[in-house]
């Protein structure tokens, strides 16, 4: 790990014989707006601690670590922080998707209610497997379908398509209209949609201008399945050893950067919306079409806790119950 110059501490004292220096892998490339904010995120907490605890944003591909993969790493301290979006860790912390299920949590209202009643069994959840939550965001991203060629104007449309779903959620939702499901990283996108690998796929509106995609996407369909939750996450171990004003300092930081993070997606999804429907084909949702789909997946929020044992089952039931769905 990164942390050179701690010598012995008791946690919560201070003995660094010089700045602790940390990776933050995130799953952005150089450049992209959000990539930005978690930039601005780190330099604050360097200059709040007084250049004692410097933080590196690593951009997609600088570290040997899947998307995937970001809490394993993470708990095992190959890392000190990770990003984890919700779909990428459902893999290895099931609970931490729920805000993924398809037409549960759809909107930014609706995200910010189920969090409150979610956050207490993810930190369970984290904490048993070596990390911490510092930070969610994402409830100002939606996430929705974008391709090449003619575009969905339902979801039966996805009949015969290779989509990319980035979580098994969103597999789901491909397979159960007649496509079929292929799994990618963000980084792993446009050489599958040059490859011809995929027709299709899921992500926010904001990463498809961020990323450049609109060069090789023609349409969006607009129903907003579900928001994009991520999550900063760090070490465990780390967090609880870091001394006690140096973790007021990073924990003052992520609060006043919270707000800032939800408005500034809010901006790049809408600034990213409009500049979509300047140069690709856009289709918002038929609101029947909508009530049908929440209809339709009702069902499934429970048969998709109970795969996921008690724990998982207690999360989905408090949410629906927050949400009154």
């Amino acid at each position: 790990m990164g942390a050179a110059g701690v010598v012995t501490a008791a946690a919560g004292t201070r003995a660094f014989a010089a700045p602790m220096k940390w990776d933050f892998t995130i799953y952005y490339g150089p450049g992209h707006s959000l990539t930005n904010l978690y930039i601005a995120l780190t330099d604050d907490i360097r200059e709040r601690t007084n250049g004692e605890l410097d933080i590196t944003v690593r951009t997609a591909g600088e570290m040997p670590f899947r998307a995937t993969e970001a809490v394993p790493v993470l708990g095992q301290g190959q890392v000190e922080m990770a990003l984890a979006y919700q779909g990428f860790i459902a893999g290895t912390t099931k609970v931490a998707a729920i805000p993924g299920l398809p037409f549960l949590m759809r909107n930014a209202g609706e995200a910010e209610t189920a969090m409150e009643a979610l956050i207490p069994h993810i930190n369970k959840k984290l904490n048993s497997q070596g990390c911490h939550m510092l930070l969610w965001s994402g409830q100002n991203w939606p996430q929705n379908a974008y391709g090449r060629g003619e575009p969905l104007t339902k979801l039966e449309d996805f009949k015969g398509m290779n989509a990319r779903g980035s979580s098994p959620e969103q597999g789901d939702i491909i397979r159960k209209y007649g496509g079929a499901a292929v799994t990618l990283t963000t980084a792993e996108v446009p050489e599958a949609m040059h490859r011809g690998v995929v027709d299709a796929v899921f992500t926010g509106a904001a990463n498809i201008t961020g990323s450049g995609w609109t060069e090789f996407l023609d349409w969006g369909y607009f129903c907003d399945p579900h928001t994009g939750i991520e999550y900063i996450l760090i070490n465990q171990d780390l967090y609880t050893g870091l001394p006690d004003d140096m973790r007021a300092a990073v924990d003052a930081a992520v609060s006043e950067n919270q707000a800032e993070f939800a408005a500034a997606r809010k901006k790049a999804n809408d600034d990213a919306e409009a500049e979509m429907r300047e140069v690709m084909t856009i289709v918002d949702a038929d609101p029947e079409d909508v009530k049908r789909y929440e209809s339709e997946w009702a069902g499934y929020w429970d048969d998709w806790a109970s795969d996921g044992g008690p724990e998982v089952e207690a999360a989905v039931a408090d949410v629906r119950e927050a949400l009154g769905k």
